[in-house]
């Protein structure tokens, strides 16, 4: 059996499925996983709490599992909610499911409270990794999996800076939310339409600004994406730059799916959200209680809270970690992304990326949860000696995976 030492930066579902992988084919015993929160999914379960989600976007297929139907075949039809011939689990359902695949993986209590800071490469292109504990780790791979991202700040909300009225959507708590306040959204994806409902539910009069028509589709990317046949196409394409074009024409910003809609609607005939489509903040002031917002009509708003929900980007060129990779083996970078190897890795060296900014290999999904399990794959198959793409084409089953069987045999409780 081959045994490699792999050091994990970050706990998210992007390294929980790259460690469940690694394990479920005999490999990494030696696994260091570094996180600050110490915990394995802390932000994930700590902004579904937040903006009070009740159910994923994603089907039940999509997991950090290597085998699609693990979920489905672990603790029955409870916490599964159809939406449009899928199977959509509650966030109690995928919690449940994702505390038994970590202990079932031997993952509990693996990850470190500690953060990685620096990132330097030897001649051969071996990773030195430096956490802010000042420990030294050399480990055969790392798999850098932070999902760091820039947020976005629209221009006319520069004049104040995010504080405790203006808030990025990651730092704000719906659950706070003042009765008879008025909150001002800015953004028209999933994240700005929960915070509305959250809310708006609470007794806050809300206001949702988006600077197009509001967009409704059942998932953030066209189903399509997850066929061999975009993503052979997507793969053949030599030029980065086409590829990043492809991605973003994909993805098309943000997206709310036809049941969030059904709650917008019911919040404004019910007078507690107020939808403005195609307008932007133009400016602000900060008064001593509340904002003044102008709009790009003309209009006016005054506004107790403004809560920024316009989502981040990645860009591995201010990614600390990434940057001292870009400086010792340069890539093209297109649009934040890097063009990586087929297997993931930073060329040349031992470092492999998972989460979007994977996507130049991986396609749009690559932020998504099928696409940290197709991450997964590839990195396992690269420290098995096979081909990467390959395996991130064939479908894993539990059969494949002994050390995780209980999983299909229903251990995993529905009802917590």
């Amino acid at each position: 059996m081959l045994m490699v030492g792999v050091l994990l930066i970050g706990a998210g579902p992007a390294a929980l499925a790259s460690a469940v992988s690694l394990r479920c084919h005999g490999l990494a015993d030696d696994l260091t996983v570094l996180d600050p929160s110490g915990r394995w999914l802390a932000t994930w379960h700590d902004q579904f709490r937040r903006q009070d989600i009740a159910c994923l976007r994603s089907p039940a297929v999509h997991h950090p599992h290597p085998d699609p139907f693990a979920l489905l075949a672990a603790g029955g039809t409870d916490g599964l909610i159809p939406s449009g011939g899928a199977k959509l689990p509650t966030t109690t359902r995928f919690a449940a499911f994702v505390d038994d695949l970590i202990d079932g993986a031997g993952l509990a209590g693996a990850v470190e409270p500690a953060a990685a800071q620096r990132l330097h490469l030897d001649g051969g292109g071996r990773a030195t990794v430096i956490d802010d504990r000042g420990t030294v780790h050399r480990p055969d791979r790392v798999v850098v999996a932070t999902n760091h991202r820039v947020q976005e700040l629209p221009a006319g909300l520069r004049a104040a800076r995010p504080s405790g009225r203006v808030r990025y959507a990651a730092r704000v708590d719906v659950h706070g939310t003042v009765p008879g306040s008025h909150v001002v959204v800015v953004g028209g994806g999933l994240s700005a339409a929960h915070l509305a409902v959250g809310a708006a539910r609470r007794g806050a009069q809300v206001t949702m600004l988006t600077r197009r028509r509001l967009t409704v589709r059942r998932y953030d990317v066209h189903p399509t994406w997850l066929g061999h046949k975009k993503l052979r196409a997507f793969a053949a394409e030599a030029d980065p730059s086409r590829r990043r074009v492809a991605i973003d024409q994909a993805r098309g910003g943000g997206s709310i799916p036809h049941r969030m809609r059904r709650l917008l609607e019911e919040c404004q005939a019910a007078g507690t959200v107020t939808m403005r489509e195609r307008v932007q903040v133009a400016g602000v002031s900060v008064g001593p209680e509340s904002l003044g917002l102008w709009l790009s009509d003309a209009s006016h708003l005054d506004a107790s809270e403004v809560w920024i929900a316009t989502g981040g980007r990645v860009d591995v060129t201010g990614d600390a970690l990434c940057a001292g990779l870009l400086a010792e083996r340069p890539v093209a970078v297109c649009g934040g992304l890097p063009d990586l190897a087929p297997d993931l890795s930073w060329p040349g060296t031992n470092v492999h990326l998972a989460g979007f900014a994977a996507a130049l290999r991986l396609g749009p999904t690559a932020g998504n949860l099928i696409g940290h399990r197709r991450a997964a794959l590839r990195i396992s198959a690269s420290l098995r000696g096979e081909d990467p793409e390959r395996a991130d084409r064939v479908t894993t089953t539990v059969a494949a995976c002994p050390g995780l069987a209980s999983q299909r045999r229903g251990t995993a409780t529905s009802a917590r």
